[in-house]
C-alpha cells in the first residue's frame, strides 16, 4: 500500500470508504460498535422494543464527494441485499470515475459473501 501511494500521489484520492447501519425507531443502539461519550451513566437498563421498525442506511465516502445516502427498509441486511445496493444504487454514481476507484468494505460477513465478491 505504501509503495503504492508512493508511486500514485492520488491513489488515497481513489479510494471509496463505505459502511451500513441501522436506525430503530425504538432508539436501540449496537453497543459493541457504538460509544456515546457524555456525563450520565450510559449503562443504565432501558426497556426496549423488540424488532422496533427501522431504516438501513448505506454511504460512501471519498476525496471530494459523498455517494449516497441510500436507505432501505429491508429487515436483515444480506449479501444479496449488499450486492443490489452496489449495482442499483452505487454503480450508476461510479461510473463517471471508472476504471480507477477503489472499494473498501470492512468485514461484515455480508460483504464476503459468495454473490458479493462474484459481482
Amino acid at each position: 500500500m505504501l509503495r503504492r501511494i508512493d508511486d500514485d500521489a492520488e491513489f488515497l484520492n481513489r479510494i471509496m470508504f463505505s459502511d451500513e447501519t441501522n436506525f430503530h425507531l425504538s432508539g436501540i443502539v449496537n453497543s459493541h460498535n457504538v460509544l456515546i461519550w457524555g456525563s450520565e451513566n450510559t449503562n443504565e437498563y432501558l426497556e426496549i422494543q423488540r424488532d422496533s421498525p427501522k431504516v438501513n442506511v448505506w454511504c460512501g465516502i471519498m476525496y471530494g464527494r459523498v455517494i449516497g445516502s441510500f436507505f432501505f427498509t429491508e429487515k436483515t441486511l444480506t449479501s444479496v441485499i449488499h450486492v443490489d445496493v452496489l449495482e442499483n444504487f452505487v454503480s450508476p454514481h461510479l461510473e463517471e470515475l471508472q476504471p480507477h476507484v477503489f472499494l473498501q468494505h470492512n468485514g461484515a460477513p455480508l460483504h464476503w459473501g459468495t454473490i458479493v465478491s462474484s459481482s
